[in-house]
């Protein structure tokens, strides 16, 4: 099992928004309503002290060009105007099993968005002894199922950027039960693919690992294209 990428990727799951500012909304009076559930991949706010000075997904050259917007342009293609919602749920992967902590994030769940991506976990990998005493499969559910009130929800579901180090199967396991899209993206982050990580862009190693903008629109692009 490779996890190099996983112990490079040094950048904490804690800290990535503030706890003020970890649900944001854009409604621009859109029919359709996009929720995007991620971590450090979807926005991290800047953190100078590792070189990142921006407040989008993480390293993508400009806001414009981090996965979340550019899935919303290829979505807004297809339905018109959208609006959209990111929970940056970093400290969910710390605690995925503690459950009643997903009332942080009410207010995504307020969002009652009709498309919701669920594109997390990779922070998973550093409680990852917790795995074996605390299965992550049914909290994974519970949380995907706490982001989807509507019944009529379309849920889109990822696996990794990273290669997988064990809860892959479990995310997959959810979406095929639970009649999810479930799009692949383990490829893009594999160890040989370093053409779709910003490696040589940022002094710090775990801001380089994260994908740069070819990896973000290859990201957005597979997302969109199960809307």
């Amino acid at each position: 099992m490779n996890t190099s990428d996983y112990e490079r990727n040094t950048v904490s799951a804690s800290g990535q928004t503030d706890d003020y500012d970890i649900v944001r909304i854009v409604d621009q009076g859109a029919p359709h309503s996009v929720l995007f559930v991620g971590n450090s991949i979807t926005r991290h706010k800047p953190k100078p002290e590792i070189g990142w000075e921006h407040d989008w997904g993480m390293a993508a050259s400009c806001e414009e060009k981090d996965y979340v917007h550019v899935a919303v342009r290829l979505i807004e293609r297809k339905l018109g105007p959208v609006n959209y919602c990111t929970a940056c749920c970093g400290e969910w992967e710390r605690h995925y099993w503690e459950d009643e902590r997903l009332e942080d994030w009410k207010a995504a769940r307020g969002f009652a968005a009709d498309i919701v991506v669920i594109r997390i976990g990779e922070n998973v990998w550093g409680i990852r002894d917790k795995l074996r005493e605390i299965p992550f499969r049914p909290h994974f559910e519970t949380m995907v199922r706490y982001f989807t009130p509507r019944k009529d929800a379309k849920v889109i579901v990822t696996d990794l950027f990273w290669e997988d180090f064990g809860i892959n199967d479990d995310i997959r396991f959810v979406a095929q039960e639970n009649g999810y899209a479930f799009v692949h993206l383990g490829d893009l982050g594999a160890r040989d693919r370093d053409e779709y990580k910003a490696i040589g862009q940022f002094r710090h190693g775990g801001v380089a690992i994260h994908p740069n903008d070819e990896g973000m629109r290859l990201i957005a692009e597979r997302i969109a294209q199960k809307v």
